[in-house]
């Protein structure tokens, strides 16, 4: 097959991988891909194009990557939407321009404005589209309050949404409980499939295996994002109740970056909470060697809606994979961490449950802590092997084009 997929966010080997992953896997499988993405990277806010360039085509190994250029921003105001629109136009016309007919193109819900360019090739290319189902917009913007629903936003990109469900040839959700929200729309259910993010294991293949560390004495580890949906601040109140109630030996690293980084800084320097390291963000493929420094890796989201329909983590994934035990807060239909026997779940935005979890690693025995980490693992192996969803993901392509030539859907 032929497959291009349009991306404004995944960058090969950036933070953001799912995309880039999938890319290699399925060129593995003797598969043509070609990965559409911007330029203008939305965690660095780095260019990656001269002045002058437009578009660009690399290769990644045996993946093509049309990098497109984009207007630049710096937070989620006005130039954010002006880069996503961007984005879009300049992805529909390269790939218009390109002299060839991909088999099927990808286009995400994030930002709808790329998933509805990708549509529009499909019908210029005269080719199947896939929606790629990333966060369920409008509603995740109005569940985490950055729109009103009588927002006018909110309607265009409600119109949106509904109109590449009705187009889409199939819909590919990473969240596993999206349907419920899809299917309101008259869409059948046979039309929607579940394709998680996925572990490249090759990645944690030099990973030191978990030995348990030592009892009472405890590395706890955050890696990942620095914004108010990430709930760090509870990681952090948490440091301060253990050192207000005098126990030694806990330290807390937090890697990353993010725009409330600073905020949270000045938040452990006001408060005076010990043992508590910040670090810069690390490259995705190292975050197999860092996490080996971990006894506990921590992921605390903040207790919204926008979880309702599954969460599809990638910290988590990396976390699972390392065979490190885990603390998850979070209120979700799906929790990895509860299935796998992982570690411990906890409620979000609850400081004392999250103290009193890292009470119980301190105090855990080492062999048990290494019992919950290889849980964790197996599991991600059983499930999340990115090889695995892979060959899933090509066979709901493949069926698809038995099925004819060229087919859509009329609303």
């Amino acid at each position: 097959m032929n497959i291009w997929f349009l991306s404004a966010y995944d960058q090969p080997k950036g933070q953001s991988s799912r995309t880039y992953d999938y890319a290699i896997e399925l060129t593995k499988l003797g598969h043509k891909v070609t990965f559409f993405t911007s330029s203008y990277n939305h965690f660095t806010h780095a260019e990656l194009l001269k002045p002058g360039e437009k578009w660009r085509e690399d290769w990644f190994g045996n993946v093509r990557t049309i990098w497109l250029k984009t207007i630049p921003y710096k937070d989620n105001g006005f130039w954010r939407g002006v880069n996503m629109l961007s984005n879009a136009w300049r992805a529909y016309w390269v790939g218009k321009s390109l002299k060839e007919t991909p088999d099927v193109i990808f286009g995400p819900s994030v930002p709808l404005f790329t998933g509805l360019s990708a549509f529009l090739l499909s019908r210029q290319k005269k080719c199947y589209f896939c929606f790629e189902v990333r966060d369920i917009w409008p509603q995740a913007l109005i569940d985490l309050n950055v729109l009103s629903k009588n927002n006018p936003i909110t309607w265009l990109f409600g119109r949106i949404e509904t109109f590449l469900y009705w187009h889409a040839n199939r819909i590919i959700a990473v969240l596993p409980f999206a349907y419920r929200h899809i299917c309101q729309y008259g869409i059948p259910r046979g039309q929607i499939f579940w394709v998680p993010n996925g572990i490249d294991f090759e990645r944690f293949s030099r990973c030191k295996p978990y030995d348990g560390g030592e009892v009472n004495k405890l590395v706890v580890m955050y890696i990942g994002g620095f914004s108010s949906t990430h709930g760090i601040k509870v990681i952090i109140e948490s440091a301060k109740y253990l050192q207000q109630e005098g126990i030694r030996g806990i330290r807390f690293v937090f890697i990353g970056e993010g725009r409330e980084k600073e905020y949270y800084q000045q938040f452990v320097n006001d408060y005076q909470v010990r043992d508590v390291e910040f670090r810069e963000p690390v490259k995705k493929t190292e975050i197999s060697k860092v996490q080996e420094e971990a006894d506990v890796l921590v992921a605390s989201v903040k207790n919204t809606k926008v979880y309702q329909f599954g969460i599809n983590s990638n910290k988590l994934f990396d976390y699972l994979a390392s065979g490190r035990p885990i603390i998850f807060a979070v209120n979700s239909p799906n929790n990895s961490v509860v299935e796998a026997n992982a570690g411990i779940s906890i409620p979000p935005e609850d400081p004392y449950a999250m103290s009193e979890a890292i009470k119980t690693f301190f105090h855990m025995a080492p062999d048990k802590r290494v019992i919950l980490g290889k849980n964790g693992r197996e599991y991600a192996q059983k499930y999340y092997d990115i090889k695995i969803l892979a060959k899933k993901l090509e066979t709901i392509l493949l069926e698809l084009l038995e099925k004819g030539k060229y087919e859509s859907r009329k609303a």
